[in-house]
């Protein structure tokens, strides 16, 4: 006989299985290595240059995380994407030195 408390841990069970299961096809999706070109093509194209689906992404509250840009480019971001804001975070941004260097503000995400 199921009781209540056996059809909710089922429930629960069920949706774990669910999250779990969605978690391999979440990382394929995720930009991880901001110096390869074609990540970093990415990252541009989607912030400067948003297509239909991920405007209407945002508008559901999805967060785009940049890694590793360019400080004169999230200034232009901020500049030229101001209405989405809200859905951005950028961390390890680069800095150019004056000698040329580039560093990596520390941004206390590890």
């Amino acid at each position: 006989m199921n009781t209540s408390r056996q059809k909710c841990r089922a429930r629960e069970t069920g949706i774990v299985h669910r999250v779990l299961a969605g978690l391999p096809a979440g990382a394929l999706l995720t930009p991880f290595s901001p110096t390869a070109g074609a990540d970093s093509d990415f990252q541009h194209r989607v912030l400067f240059s948003p297509s239909n689906s991920q405007l209407k992404a945002e508008a559901r509250g999805r967060v785009m995380i940049y890694d590793g840009l360019d400080n004169a480019e999230i200034e232009r971001a901020f500049d030229e994407q101001f209405n989405r804001i809200e859905n951005m975070l950028f961390v390890r941004t680069r800095s150019t030195e004056p000698d040329g260097e580039f560093s990596y503000e520390d941004d206390g995400c590890d």
